[in-house]
């Protein structure tokens, strides 16, 4: 099944040269070898069947915590990564946001989340990896202004949440989020810091995102 997938969408990126694979829930380098065995083996088997191909860019959604303390390792594997905030966050908190007996207790801008998101910024960053963000805090202001503080410039969201997200992005500067951030990551609980970003962004004339 997988190969059947892999040829398919090689297939259909003939002569546009713009298709990215980007593999969900990678835990360990053997799933990465396997992947790349069998991409290279469809390369070969849709060349000589006279389709013109080539190898596209492949990363991986950084989702499992297990994968973050692999990165590096994994550096010439990888084009490219994606965080995929909202499973990281909740196999970090060990929580389902989607359980209403837990829900309440879940928050993406708990210490553990940002710490780990800022490590992976970080070996990105060292590793010259392009890294981007995907999920619910990327429509979220309060997280966004500590996203664009850690170094994410590339966000994925719905549409709908575009004029909000930009209008935001053009009311604070990166050195403004930088320093938002350094007295975030000092906080240990998720409402102290939703409250100390909300009331900088206020200062910034920019608070009224927040509400």
């Amino acid at each position: 099944l997988f190969m059947s997938q892999i040829r398919a969408m090689l297939r259909a990126a003939e002569g546009a040269e713009n298709l990215r694979i980007m593999l969900p829930m990678v835990g360990s380098t053997s799933e990465l070898i396997e992947f790349n065995k069998l991409l290279v083996d469809a390369l070969q088997q849709l060349e000589e069947e006279g389709v013109r191909v080539k190898k596209p860019p492949v990363g991986i959604m950084v989702e499992v915590p297990a994968a973050i303390s692999q990165l590096a390792s994994w550096r010439e594997q990888l084009d490219f990564i994606s965080i995929g905030s909202n499973d990281l966050s909740q196999y970090l908190l060990a929580l389902d946001r989607n359980n209403p007996r837990v829900a309440a207790s879940y928050d993406h801008v708990h210490p553990a989340v940002l710490h780990e998101i800022a490590r992976v910024i970080d070996i990105a960053q060292k590793t010259d990896l392009p890294v981007s963000l995907c999920g619910e805090m990327s429509s979220d202001p309060i997280a966004v202004v500590l996203l664009v503080g850690m170094g994410i410039r590339t966000l994925s969201m719905s549409a709908a949440q575009l004029p909000k997200i930009k209008w935001l992005l053009r009311h604070i500067s990166v050195q403004n989020a930088k320093e938002i951030v350094e007295a975030t990551l000092a906080l240990n609980d998720a409402r102290l810091i939703r409250k100390l970003v909300a009331d900088r962004l206020y200062v910034l004339g920019a608070g009224e995102i927040v509400w």
